[in-house]
């Protein structure tokens, strides 16, 4: 029987479902908190098989007439594997490995008439290396290859990681074990299916500056005030680092820049000068490396081990040693204990016509190089769990990507152009780095034929990303060089950065990021004041056309809220971007401003979008654009925190204000009663304002919103904890600005999926905003 819990949040209701059903009814929604004890079989001895990611099984096998096959971990790779249960004489039954069954169906598909079942019964399936699928492993248009779950079964559970056994209480709470040879390195741990913490010097954050240099040396060759900024170095206030770090060399460094965050070793600290000292170096840059009175924290501190739920692994002794501090009620010799071991789960290349169902896949491993991880834009370096390249026709419904280091899936290129690979009904969550990517950072090999494209992710969840990685743009679903894709009723939060991006290449220089559309998706609680600059939809996506942004709903996005820190946007149309359509969004409560034009190009279209209730402004400009930038029209804008046009920004008027963008049949509205006003500001002086006007004057001197209307829009309840956008009957805006209402229920998943009961805990200090901060 089903517990059903059913929890709010600020925009709409979802369902929690916690218990089992069958793998096919759980196809498209099958996760629980402890999946890798409910799906495994059992709390203290969960079922297991370890199968080989590739190569060949034993024995001939001959095929079934009906066309399944099934793997279960009570199975063995010398019987028929047509038999879903062992028989009563244990003579036939299941394979015991995913990687027997393709040799198996690679042999003997083409004497098959019809499509090709794989189901895989319940259990935990730990690999000892990455799947590996090829185009022999293909189906056809005619003779579809599914692997699922088994009906009735808990969901399989494909896991790169490995389940640590043979715990001893050391004292108190603490427990250790000394890992088997075996084993290789790892930066994560999940106890009872929840992901556990290393360490930390500090709950909070840190503040360090950056060394430069009256003259360059090695590392230390960038430009900067006056002097030479460093790359591998950086100072510290007296008493925030120890030279006396056990393993120092294994001691991260979590720098936050801006929108990026590099994970860097410790190869010395130097106590006396304060200043320490990294085993390689950061990327340099106006935005990014070491910055002024930026924030770190220091992880993997042996010496800080002494909260509940830490663990610590030593690798200064032989064979390694894991430190475990249990938390109230854990008992770690008989809980399912599981650290990641294999760098991937499943790798494609050259696949078509095959369907993943009702599978969870589990436990990549990404462990930070010896010269650390520089941090870089949508995090495009790090590895993906699930990795489908040159494929087409892939498609991945009622699946979970969970507990991953890197991402969870992404698809690179197509097998045949203008074919694509659909994601739906399913979940991403507790995502070391970022949900979906499609394609790739823009190459000199690209072609509008052989990137990625045609892609399809709708009706699913992505959630609680960033645990290990949190910078970049996109996190949720990155937008590469790729073209033609959808992303629809998709629900993203729990981010510490924006969580759509389109387009990697600002300032030109991208052709292939075309014809995307993002559609009725909900953005929400992201940023949580971890990192800066970022937008719920982000576009970089200069030289291209036909990508559209409609029917979005954006709301609770929180940028770092210290000193220096900024850029908590909803919609961002950055450096060069051109032939945009914005249409149809709804963007409440975010800390910077609602709609950010930094600089687009030309063609874009803001239209019929209500923006509301943002922190520091409601529209802004970063540079000066070209002629014919944006057309803003038909929207609401209604505040009552900050300005209607964002500053600094760049509002040279009235002499060329009509030839860069056309404003017009807009509603404005400051919900504290105060006078809307509009500002002109000086040339290449953002900050000084040259007029201040009201609409009349405004409309008179510019040309500017000739038609547009400063009057309340009378939403029918605007605001925390309604948030009902709708407008009631008589809404100045429907009857004299031409605006149509929009359909907001319809964003995010409209059916239910089930969310862990067990909440992913945060993984850095969140810095959340008052309501009336926005």
């Amino acid at each position: 029987m089903s517990t059903i819990i059913t929890a709010r949040d600020r925009h709409k209701s979802f369902t929690f479902i916690a218990s089992s059903f069958s793998a096919l009814r759980l196809a498209t929604i099958c996760l629980l908190a402890g999946a890798l004890i409910a799906c495994g079989g059992g709390s203290s001895s969960p079922n297991v098989v370890t199968t080989s990611g590739g190569g060949t099984g034993t024995g001939g096998t001959p095929p079934p007439s009906s066309g399944n096959y099934y793997v279960a971990t009570n199975g063995n790779d010398s019987w028929s594997g047509t038999l879903s249960s062992p028989n009563s004489a244990g003579t036939d039954g299941p394979f015991a490995t995913i990687a027997k069954a393709q040799q198996v169906v690679e042999s003997s598909k083409s004497t098959i008439s019809g499509n090709v079942t794989i189901q895989i019964r319940g259990g935990t399936y730990f690999l000892s290396a990455p799947l590996s699928f090829s185009s022999a492993d293909s189906g056809t248009s005619s003779q579809q290859i599914t692997w699922e779950g088994y009906p009735g079964d808990t969901t399989p559970v494909i896991s790169a990681g490995q389940q640590v056994t043979g715990w001893k209480n050391v004292s108190g709470s603490t427990w250790s074990v000394q890992l088997p040879s075996s084993f290789s390195d790892f930066e994560a741990l999940y106890y009872n299916g929840q992901r556990r913490f290393r360490p930390r010097t500090s709950s909070g954050y840190l503040r360090l500056n950056p060394v430069i240099l009256s003259s360059p040396q090695t590392n230390c060759t960038e430009s900067y005030a006056g002097g030479y900024r460093c790359s591998d170095r950086f100072s510290f206030s007296p008493g925030d680092l120890a030279s006396s770090y056990h393993d120092i060399n294994d001691v991260e460094i979590i720098s936050f820049e801006l929108w990026t965050v590099s994970r860097m070793r410790l190869q010395s600290v130097d106590t006396t000068n304060n200043i320490a000292y990294l085993t390689g170096s950061v990327s340099n840059g106006q935005y990014f490396g070491f910055i002024e009175d930026h924030r770190y924290q220091v992880d993997n501190v042996q010496e800080s081990l002494n909260e509940p739920g830490e663990w610590y692994l030593d690798k200064g002794t032989s064979p390694w040693t894991l430190t475990y501090i249990a938390q109230s009620g854990e008992t770690p010799s008989s809980d399912t204990i599981i650290v990641p071991q294999q760098s991937q789960i499943l790798v494609a290349n050259g696949l078509q016509y095959v369907t993943f169902s009702g599978l969870e896949f589990s436990h990549d491993d990404y462990v930070i190089p010896a010269t650390g991880h520089p941090g870089n834009s949508g995090e495009v370096s790090t590895p993906a769990a699930i990795s489908i390249n040159n494929s087409s026709n892939v498609t991945f419904t009622g699946v979970t990507a969970s507990h991953t280091q890197g991402w969870g899936l992404e698809f690179i290129g197509t097998a045949a152009a203008g074919a694509g690979n659909t994601v739906t009904n399913s979940i991403f969550y507790d995502l070391g780095t970022g949900g979906i990517r499609l394609g790739q950072v823009p190459a000199s090999s690209d072609s509008d034929s052989t990137v990625a494209q045609n892609n399809t992710v709708s009706q699913s969840l992505i959630f609680s990303g960033g645990r290990f990685l949190p910078g970049g743009e996109g996190t949720g679903v990155w937008i590469g060089s790729s073209h033609s894709n959808t992303v629809s009723h998709v629900d993203i939060h729990d981010f510490y950065n924006g969580p759509i991006e389109l387009g990697q290449t600002p300032n030109g220089g991208e052709t292939f990021t075309h014809d995307n559309v993002i559609d009725s998706n909900e953005l929400y609680d992201l940023g949580q004041g971890v990192t800066d600059d970022m937008g719920c939809v982000h576009a970089a996506s200069s030289n291209n056309s036909g990508n559209q942004i409609t029917n979005n709903v954006c709301h609770d996005v929180t940028h770092d809220p210290s000193p220096g820190g900024y850029g908590g946007n909803g919609i961002y149309l950055d450096a060069n971007t051109q032939n945009v359509t914005v249409k149809n969004n709804l963007v409440y409560r975010v800390s910077d401003t609602a709609l950010f034009l930094n600089g687009s190009t030309s063609g874009n279209v803001v239209e019929n979008n209500i923006f509301a209730y943002s922190g520091e402004g409601m529209i802004r400009r970063g540079i000066i654009d070209p002629a014919g930038s944006f057309e803003v029209e038909h929207n609401i804008f209604y505040y009552d925190h900050g300005a209607l046009q964002r500053l600094p920004s760049i509002w040279v008027c009235p002499s060329i204000c009509t030839s860069q963008f056309t404003m017009d049949y807009n509603v404005y509205w400051n919900a504290t009663g105060s006078s809307v006003s509009f500002v002109t500001t000086v040339s290449g002086n953002p900050d000084s304002i040259a007029e201040q006007f009201d609409l009349a004057s405004w409309q008179a001197l510019t040309g500017e919103d000739v038609h547009s209307t400063v009057a309340n829009p009378e939403f029918t309840a605007p605001g925390s904890p309604s948030d009902d956008y709708s407008l009631m009957s008589g809404s100045p805006a429907t009857s004299s600005e031409g605006f149509t209402p929009l359909s907001t229920a319809q964003a995010g998943p409209t059916g239910n999926l089930v969310t862990p009961a067990t909440p992913v805990p945060d993984a850095f200090p969140l810095q959340p905003l008052a309501l009336t901060d926005f």
